[in-house]
């Protein structure tokens, strides 16, 4: 039996409510706190798409930066993330 059989985030921001959350900004560290109470971070940007490739719905994961938020898409959150990577491995023009 899980630990934690449901995480309550109502008292939290939603990461979806942000326009542009800056996902890929160095000072957002992710917290991934699964069903069984098992805790992760992740900082840079690897270990950001890492986290959020293996959350699932049933996981609590906040964003810090500075204020708490509740990410509440992970599927956005997974696409805003890889759209970040994309584009710090296309080489500038200029």
């Amino acid at each position: 039996m899980p630990r934690f059989a449901e995480f309550d985030v109502e008292g939290l921001r939603k990461s979806s409510a942000v326009v542009d959350f800056p996902w890929s900004e160095t000072w957002v560290t992710l917290i991934r706190v699964d069903a069984k109470g098992v805790v992760r971070q992740a900082k840079s940007l690897t270990e950001k798409v890492s986290l959020l490739t293996v959350a699932s719905d049933k996981d609590l994961v906040i964003a810090s930066c500075p204020e708490i938020y509740a990410v509440d898409d992970l599927s956005a959150a997974r696409a805003a993330v890889k759209a970040s990577v994309a584009r710090e491995m296309t080489p500038s023009l200029g």
